[in-house]
């Protein structure tokens, strides 16, 4: 059981790691997307 737990614990950090450079490339996709309605909307 705990070399199970331990291999979980390792997903989890990894799926931590990739949740963090996901939201950071919403985030910006979501900027540049914004800055192209603001322009439109002018």
């Amino acid at each position: 059981m705990g070399g199970f737990e331990k291999q979980v614990k390792e997903r989890a950090k990894e799926l931590q790691v990739l949740l963090k450079k996901g939201v950071k490339v919403v985030g910006e996709s979501c900027k540049k997307g914004w800055s192209k309605v603001k322009h439109f909307k002018r």
